[in-house]
């Protein structure tokens, strides 16, 4: 068998795809009816985990952490605006009567 060199390019390559790969996973994954807070408490997981690797110097936690901290907390602002319709919605409803 030959040794393969792997360059330092192809290695981040296949490191940012990966991490891509789990961001849609986890997004797929994630169950429809998760509220603003649960959204908010992965984000916070996921903070965590960014600051441990970087505590750690391990470039690859980290990585995966901030990636994991910013698609939740993409998603936790979104939930939220759409509760905050929906709560406005309801109250305007309820006046009416």
């Amino acid at each position: 068998m030959k040794k393969q060199n792997i360059t330092s390019s192809r290695s981040v390559a296949m490191g940012t795809l990966g991490v891509i790969a789990l961001g849609s996973t986890v997004l797929v994954a994630a169950p429809a009816h998760a509220g603003s807070s649960t959204w908010k408490k992965v984000a916070i997981g996921g903070a965590a985990v960014t600051g441990y690797g970087l505590l750690k110097g391990k470039g690859k936690v980290a990585t995966v952490g901030a990636v994991a901290t910013a698609g939740s907390y993409y998603m936790y602002k979104k939930k939220k605006k759409k509760e905050e319709q929906q709560r406005r919605r309801s109250a305007r409803r309820y006046r009416r009567r």
